[in-house]
């Protein structure tokens, strides 16, 4: 019983702790904002310009004026490089958490080079499909049209 009592006031205490540790000071007359939530908004503010970003370049793809054939032709390679996602992550679930982890953590230590090339592959495979997702995209437009976008991404960057 008596050990009982300790963990409770242990648990307690350490649970006002955390609370206080991790509480923002009420937003007094200057209205301050506590560190915590200005990283928060700078985070929100981040993935806001991210979607945004992308529908900026919806934009523009409207304003080349595609034809019906250059329109299915995306519709296609956006429907082909989903699956080509999908297939690949399908193929990755079976490597995460622990799973992952098994083939660099043995007895003798962490394979800390093989866990460092193995997320580089990834990084490179990531970014290899986003070149020819962009390179497909450019080999369907028109000489006109390429021009017309790459004059808005630039107008767009000012």
């Amino acid at each position: 019983m008596k050990t009982l009592k300790v963990l409770t006031i242990v648990a307690i205490t350490g649970l006002i702790g955390t609370v206080a540790a991790n509480a923002c000071p009420l937003a007094g007359e200057n209205n301050a904002m506590c560190q915590k939530q200005e990283k928060c908004e700078k985070q929100n503010k981040c993935q806001k310009d991210k979607k945004y970003n992308r529908g900026e370049m919806k934009e523009i793809y409207k304003k080349l004026d595609l034809t019906p054939e250059q329109q299915s032709a995306m519709q296609a390679h956006r429907k082909s490089m989903r699956e080509q996602r999908q297939a690949k992550r399908a193929q990755m679930h079976g490597e995460r958490g622990m799973a992952g982890m098994s083939k660099f953590v043995t007895v003798n230590g962490f394979d800390k080079e093989g866990f460092i090339a193995m997320a580089t592959q990834r990084s490179q495979d990531r970014i290899e499909m986003h070149a020819n997702m962009f390179e497909n995209k450019i080999n369907i437009l028109t000489e006109e049209q390429r021009v017309k976008l790459t004059s808005l991404i630039q107008e767009k960057q000012k």
